[in-house]
């Protein structure tokens, strides 16, 4: 485990505040030594709060104070308390949703696989409270996608990223994914039928985790979900290989896994997968920071050098990174730094020029154009992401 004192160059005395915070949950620092560093440094705990909310950490944060009596302003701990409720509150309701979704599509005949959200929290962290979840995350079949947009408008929930049904099969295979918000809740659903776009990486689709799935009974009712071999590999395409490891929440959530599964990284699967669809280093940078922040072992043949970048990077504040997509520089540099070789890069460069023309979603329903059009989107879709980025530098 890297020492505060090796990385106090690179992080201040509330991210190391967070990092000791989060130790002591994995037991691997003690309370003792949270309240030796909260009595001999100075903190600022306004700034603290903006980390842990920049980072999805709130309640967990508050739930190891509040266990191990740490010695933090009462204000403080207040506030968090406030943010642990509504966590638990919103997990709560959003297990209940994932579980009655994923029953009523199995009565008509589709299997939609649960992953990450209130699953993982259910899972792996010690109560259903401690994670900030945005979303309900499904993988399904994209032969399935049109039933399951049928079956979520009839439910009355709004859309949020979708297309025209004309253009549904236009729209699939260069995106991953349908958004549907639903009004009475503050979270949407997302249906997944790739976990990447394709600039983003290649990745396993639904067909390779359906042969895993495990039927996961819990008191808000039940799911199908991943072996955890599976679940693991379906986490990390957003968390080391979308996202690169950017929120510290990620890392958190990979050690809960790990924690729980400490033997889970010897199946060969997970490496010969990785190594397969181009995301080894990725996968070994975001395990490796997550050894060294929070000490939880992992095998030799996972670890790889770090520099000081990349540990930064996974308690940032401001988080660097805030828009993965490839017209965004700062998104390009780290994902070119982290590809496997030289061919993958170019693949990046290749794939991303492209997808400058492939039409979003936002392109179809902000054009409207009728699906024999569908050609001039090509055309148009630069035009407007040029128009994005230059009222964005006006803005700025």
């Amino acid at each position: 485990m890297i020492t505060l004192k090796e990385i106090a160059d690179t992080y201040s005395n509330e991210q190391l505040f967070l990092l000791l915070i989060s130790r002591v949950y994995f037991a691997t620092s003690s309370a003792n030594d949270a309240n030796d560093f909260i009595a001999s440094n100075e903190i600022d705990w306004n700034l603290v709060k903006k980390i842990v909310k920049t980072h999805s950490i709130r309640p967990f944060v508050y739930h190891v104070i509040d266990q191990h009596k740490l010695n933090v302003p009462a204000a403080f701990k207040s506030n968090l308390k406030d943010d642990y409720q509504i966590a638990l509150k919103k997990n709560m309701m959003e297990a209940v949703v994932a579980a009655k979704i994923t029953n009523d599509l199995k009565e008509l005949g589709v299997t939609v696989i649960g992953y990450k959200g209130p699953l993982l929290t259910s899972q792996y962290y010690e109560n259903m409270a401690l994670r900030e979840s945005v979303d309900i995350d499904f993988i399904a079949d994209k032969n399935d996608i049109a039933k399951i947009e049928d079956y979520l408008i009839l439910c009355g929930y709004q859309a949020k990223e979708t297309v025209p049904r004309s253009y549904l099969k236009l729209y699939l295979p260069f995106f991953r994914d349908i958004a549907y918000r639903i009004p009475a809740h503050n979270f949407c659903i997302e249906i997944h039928w790739a976990l990447l776009n394709r600039f983003a990486g290649r990745y396993p689709s639904y067909t390779f985790f359906k042969q895993h799935t495990i039927s996961y009974h819990t008191k808000y009712g039940e799911f199908t979900t991943l072996s955890p071999v599976h679940d693991f590999l379906a986490t990390v395409s957003n968390h080391f290989v979308k996202d690169m490891g950017t929120k510290f929440k990620y890392h958190i959530d990979i050690a809960c896994m790990l924690s729980k599964h400490p033997d889970l990284l010897n199946d060969p699967v997970i490496l010969e997968t990785a190594k397969k669809y181009g995301f080894e280093r990725k996968l070994k940078k975001g395990l490796c920071i997550t050894k060294d922040l929070l000490n939880i072992d992992i095998p030799d043949n996972y670890r790889t050098p770090l520099n000081a970048e990349d540990l930064a990077v996974a308690l940032a504040y401001p988080i660097g990174i805030l828009k993965f997509q490839f017209d965004n520089p700062e998104y390009m540099k780290r994902s070119l730094a982290l590809q496997d070789n030289f061919r993958n890069k170019i693949r990046l460069l290749t794939i991303s020029l492209l997808y400058f023309f492939f039409p979003s979603y936002i392109d179809i329903n902000t054009f409207r154009l009728p699906v024999i059009l569908y050609p001039i989107l090509f055309i148009l879709r630069p035009f407007r992401l040029i128009f994005e980025q230059l009222k964005s530098a006006v803005k700025k």
